[in-house]
């Protein structure tokens, strides 16, 4: 019994003297990441990182996060691999639509709010070329309208313009394009109709058609709430 308890304790200061040995060196760094579109992509990039990898993630925070991107915490033994190599392999990685992954670079840029030429051009021709029909706003309640307006917004928008129209949505991160901030639209009168009844019908680079899901009524709800979004500074 004596010698099996030796045998025991040997063995345990063996273990942990190894697994100190294996962990000791290791750091933490955090990865701000482009490309995440969707659960399927966030599955997809830990999945096949771990397979390439002799890594730990810790976690992948889509939402809270100072700068806006998604931010992978990986743990790692820098003397056997590199930040710049897990760099390199996360922009190889492809999410299931065939997107490649990209670790972000620098601040996140806004787009800019629309100049009073671009807004006078857009109610005419949009920002690229359409044929635009001529549209009235059939809204007769639009307080109704608006409460409408903002659950929709809410639910199918959001998750791409952000609540607050600043473009920022949790999966936009993936997008080509920035959305518009949406406040460029506040307050416009009826000229701009046109133009944001084709953009939700139509949709446009990584917007949607929504005229596939959405109703006519629906759309002008949306169109009615989007022009009450109001910088944040503003509201």
């Amino acid at each position: 019994m004596k010698k099996f308890s030796q045998i025991f304790v040997i063995s345990y200061c063996f273990s942990f003297f190894l697994f100190q040995t294996i962990f000791a060196g290791t750091v933490v760094d955090k990865f701000k990441i482009e490309g995440i579109i969707s659960i399927a992509s966030t599955k997809a990039l830990q999945s096949e990182l771990l397979k390439k990898l002799d890594i730990k993630i810790l976690d992948l925070n889509l939402k809270k996060t100072d700068s806006g991107w998604p931010v992978l915490r990986i743990e790692y033994d820098p003397d056997i691999i590199s930040k710049n190599k897990i760099e390199t392999v996360i922009g190889e990685i492809e999410d299931p639509a065939g997107h490649k992954y990209k670790v972000h670079k620098g601040p996140l840029i806004a787009n800019a709010n629309l100049i009073d030429e671009e807004n006078q051009a857009m109610t005419i021709l949009g920002d690229m070329t359409m044929d635009l029909k001529q549209v009235n706003n059939p809204t007769v309640d639009f307080d109704s309208s608006i409460k409408r307006g903002k659950d929709v917004f809410i639910k199918n928008c959001a998750k791409c313009h952000g609540l607050n129209g600043n473009g920022y949505g949790v999966v936009a991160h993936g997008f080509a394009t920035w959305p518009r901030q949406l406040w460029a639209w506040y307050k416009a009168d009826s000229a701009a109709d046109s133009y944001l009844y084709w953009i939700i019908e139509n949709g446009k680079s990584d917007m949607p058609p929504w005229g596939l899901v959405l109703s006519e009524d629906v759309r002008w709800d949306l169109i009615n709430y989007i022009k009450t979004i109001k910088k944040p500074e503003e509201n």
